[in-house]
């Protein structure tokens, strides 16, 4: 039976709602260092928007941007110590053949990032891992989880529904989640172009008042 420092309370103040969109730019900022870093050139990566829902919620409000049957990457990794939460993030076709393009030769062709040579594929993972860990990193400092580290990311590539259907299907229905959209700009492009990708944050629901309670103090 969870103790009462672990039941779900549903309705969330401003302070909690401010803590966590705090927690969604700070994530963010440090990936694209880290991610900076990797390709010798320069990537910006800020939240542009944070929207709060539950599991049953997540796929409609990506509908928004893209459709059912788009072809994404999805990674996900989690923190699982006494306060236990998931990040996903979702590439789309264009995030994936521009920001690969910088390591590698360019392509333009969705089905070969899904087929392609294992330099290629190696890379993908090595980006989106690079995110999501420096992601959950910054969190684990946030939330006073130091020493924590995160599982190995996974890597999925498929269709946006049955990825996320498969992704999101071990959470229970209600738990609640932190959507943020991001733009990713590459220096080369920075005056012009922006990168929109997704960045999903989930408090895991046996832990999620604990999780709250951390953000808030930390945030005061």
């Amino acid at each position: 039976m969870s103790s009462p420092e672990d039941q779900n309370d549903k309705e969330l103040s401003v302070l909690q709602k401010d803590a966590l969109k705090e927690l969604g730019k700070i994530g963010a900022d440090q990936a694209a260092k880290a991610l900076t870093e990797f390709l010798e050139q320069s990537i910006y990566m800020k939240a542009t928007s944070l929207e709060m829902g539950n599991i049953e919620s997540v796929p409609t409000l990506l509908r928004n941007q893209y459709h059912s049957n788009t072809q994404i990457a999805i990674f996900s990794a989690s923190n699982t110590t006494e306060i236990a939460y998931t990040v996903v993030i979702l590439f789309d076709k264009e995030i994936v053949t521009k920001i690969l393009s910088q390591k590698s030769p360019p392509t333009d062709d969705i089905e070969a990032v899904m087929e392609f040579s294992t330099m290629f594929m190696d890379m993908l993972r090595e980006i989106g891992s690079i995110i999501l860990i420096k992601y959950i990193l910054t969190l684990n400092e946030i939330l006073n989880l130091n020493g924590a580290l995160p599982s190995q990311p996974i890597l999925r590539i498929g269709k946006l529904d049955s990825l996320l259907n498969y992704e999101l299907n071990t959470f229970k229905k209600e738990s609640d989640v932190l959507i943020i959209e991001c733009d990713i700009q590459l220096e080369a492009e920075f005056y012009y172009n922006y990168l929109k990708t997704y960045l999903i944050l989930i408090p895991h629901h046996e832990t999620y008042t604990r999780f709250l309670r951390r953000t808030n103090q930390e945030n005061r």
